[in-house]
């Protein structure tokens, strides 16, 4: 694990940190490229990239700490402005309501915008779990004793030394380079069903999660799933129906 990378005079720079600017830059020159595609303006690319980060990052405090109520209550300052306590899903969740307000704002075409957008998130999301798995801040599976596990005992959240454990920041990244992958290769042939390409989008990185969910170190929150899971098995069915709705629409229009 390489926490922090080196310094710059008195100013350390974090892998995780760096890993996170090279996400929001991936994704925003990705989001260009596809912009460019489908004929729209590639000014909206840095706009809505910004809203999304900053929408992002307050999401994924705000669930951060609704579901640390305890860690919270005991040290609210930290738990507010700590570098570490970001979760995904909280980031998905504000990054979408700060996009959708900016689509709206500008009169864009939402769903097919939303299409545009969907791949530059697998590939933002691949990027950004590199950074945790060179942080090692906590995101790493249950013990395991494959000739692929790896030991976090130098991670910012550190496992117990001598213990090695599933790197499933490693198995996201993967998955989420694929699932990037796949949606470009589908971008074309869905071009004119607007909304089931981020459908296409939500099912497979809802899948994603829910099944690395069972490797890692989440609490159960209910029916033996983690909360992970949960949003997931959700956005799975908003994906599902958002696939439906762009298959009636074109029906329709045919």
């Amino acid at each position: 694990m390489i926490p922090k990378l080196f310094e710059i005079g008195p100013f350390p720079v974090h892998s995780f940190g760096l890993m996170m600017v090279l996400c929001f830059f991936s994704a925003w020159r990705r989001l260009e490229l596809s912009l460019e595609a489908r004929g729209y303006d590639t000014e909206h690319a840095e706009p809505l990239i910004f809203w999304g980060a900053v929408g992002g990052i307050l999401g994924a405090r705000v669930l951060f700490v609704l579901s640390n109520l305890d860690t919270f209550a005991a040290d609210p300052i930290s738990a507010i402005f700590s570098s570490a306590g970001f979760t995904f899903y909280g980031g998905f969740i504000g990054g979408s309501l700060a996009t959708t307000v900016y689509l709206k704002r500008n009169n864009l075409p939402f769903f097919k915008l939303l299409d545009v957008i969907a791949p530059c998130l697998a590939l933002g999301y691949a990027v950004g779990r590199i950074g945790c798995q060179l942080a090692g801040d906590g995101d790493y599976g249950k013990q395991c004793s494959e000739l692929w596990c790896i030991s976090y005992e130098y991670g910012a959240a550190p496992s117990s030394p001598g213990l090695l454990m599933h790197p499933t920041p490693v198995y996201e990244s993967i998955a989420s380079f694929i699932i990037a992958y796949i949606l470009v290769k589908l971008s074309d042939g869905l071009v004119n069903r607007p909304g089931r390409l981020f459908g296409i989008y939500l099912i497979l990185m809802s899948i994603e999660r829910f099944l690395v969910e069972f490797i890692r170190i989440e609490p159960i929150v209910g029916e033996s799933l983690t909360q992970a899971q949960i949003i997931a098995a959700w956005l799975s069915l908003i994906g599902l129906g958002l696939v439906l709705f762009a298959r009636t629409t074109q029906s329709n229009k045919a």
